[in-house]
């Protein structure tokens, strides 16, 4: 693959990951609409949240969006963001991976709403561009910091 467009399919990626983490946010009280996260996934897009405990729950795509567009705008969610902190992607041809780490903050009835945790994305390239196939997620156990080993050098 020429590396102008390995460049350009990591801007890609970086974007859509963006996209991602950011339509959460919360902060100006502003009704939330997730209308445009619904694009980034390809039809029949599979998401995963992996409890501590090991259980799973597993969503569609409108199974995931649904619910957390209702917390967001049901006002017991505040000043709610999700980051990334870092990523780890891989491309081979038409299918890409990216490991990220992330933070969250808000409060939520009141109380912080902090933590962070891992998401494994899986990508398809297709002719409307790079789509997210699967999502699944952990987050860090409770009460618990990122590792410093996990955070970029210029944060440290």
């Amino acid at each position: 693959m020429p590396i102008h467009q390995l460049a350009r399919d990591e801007m890609e990626l970086d974007s859509i990951a963006f996209a991602f983490f950011s339509a959460f946010s919360s902060f100006d009280l502003k009704p939330v609409d997730l209308t445009d996260l619904r694009q980034l996934f390809l039809p029949g897009a599979t998401i995963i949240a992996v409890a501590a405990n090991g259980a799973t729950n597993r969503y569609d795509v409108e199974s995931f969006i649904e619910p957390r567009e209702a917390l967001l705008n049901s006002g017991r969610l505040l000043g709610f963001s999700e980051r990334e902190v870092t990523a780890d992607t891989q491309i081979f041809g038409d299918i890409a991976q990216r490991w990220s780490l992330y933070s969250k903050s808000g409060t939520l009835d009141g109380l912080p709403a902090d933590g962070w945790g891992r998401k494994a994305a899986h990508f398809v390239r297709t002719s409307d561009g790079w789509r997210i196939s699967a999502i699944v997620w952990q987050d860090g156990a409770g009460g618990t910091q990122i590792p410093l080993a996990e955070l970029p050098v210029e944060t440290v």
